[in-house]
Order: C-alpha cells, then sequence, then structure tokens
C-alpha cells in the first residue's frame, strides 16, 4: 500500500519528534520542506503587453501603488464632531481653552505615536500645562 518513500518519511518525522531536544536537526527538516515562491511570473500592463523582465514588473507594480497611495479623495470629514458646528469666519476654529482641554483628556493614552512624534498619553497627562501654548499657537 505504502512505498518505501512515505514509510521512510513518515519514521523520519516521528523519530523528530521524539526527539525534540534536537532543535537543528528538526529545524533543518522544517526549512527543507518550507516552499516559497521567489520568481514573479509574467503579467500583462493596462496596455495588455506580457511583462517578462524584471524591470518592466517593478516600473509596473510602482505605477500601480503610486496611483492607488496618491489617489486624493476630496475632503474629508472632521474627526472632531464638537468642532464642526462653529461661528467663525475664514474657517477659523473656535479657540476656547475648556474645549481644548476636553479634547485633550479625550485622547486615548495607549496609541502609537502620531506624526508630530508626541505621545498621547503625554498630551493627556499634561494638558493643564499645554493648554496655553497651544491658544497662542491657534489664536
Amino acid at each position: 500500500m505504502y512505498d518505501s518513500v512515505t514509510v521512510a518519511k513518515a519514521q523520519l518525522e516521528l523519530k523528530l519528534a521524539r526527539n525534540l531536544g534536537d532543535n537543528k536537526k528538526f529545524f533543518k527538516y522544517i526549512n527543507g520542506n518550507r516552499q516559497c515562491r521567489k520568481i514573479i511570473g509574467p503579467f500583462q500592463d493596462e496596455d495588455g503587453h506580457l511583462m517578462n523582465r524584471n524591470r518592466d514588473k517593478s516600473e509596473v507594480f510602482n505605477a500601480f501603488f503610486a496611483s492607488v497611495f496618491n489617489m486624493d479623495d476630496g475632503p474629508r470629514g472632521s474627526q472632531c464632531p464638537e468642532l464642526e458646528d462653529h461661528d467663525c469666519k475664514n474657517d477659523q476654529l473656535p479657540v476656547n481653552p475648556e474645549t481644548v482641554r476636553d479634547l485633550l483628556l479625550q485622547l486615548y493614552p495607549y496609541k502609537s505615536i502620531d506624526p508630530d512624534r508626541i505621545h498621547h498619553r503625554i498630551l493627556k497627562e499634561m494638558a493643564d500645562v499645554i493648554i496655553k501654548p497651544l491658544l497662542m499657537i491657534f489664536e
């Protein structure tokens, strides 16, 4: 029923399972059976031309990703609903110390650092101290 290769493979796997103390042999076997495609096959660009060269493929990928990640979807909605309905001229935000303090205290302290490289936990804990400088910046 079983051919000799299948039986030998099953015996080897059983032996490896019994001797888990020898990690080197185990990982050598696992890594040897790992299958990974390293080659990207030919594909067509937008015009229907078949791409075989790596440089051509990379240019097509670059054009595609540039078009996806540079797309302007138009204006985005406000992330602060408290500031949406304001009666200010020239699209200026109302500068109210209580509103700024409340917004700072609503920050989630365990969120990762934003592009401004200031951690939310610091902003939240220092809310009373940084209200005046923030008000000066946005006036």
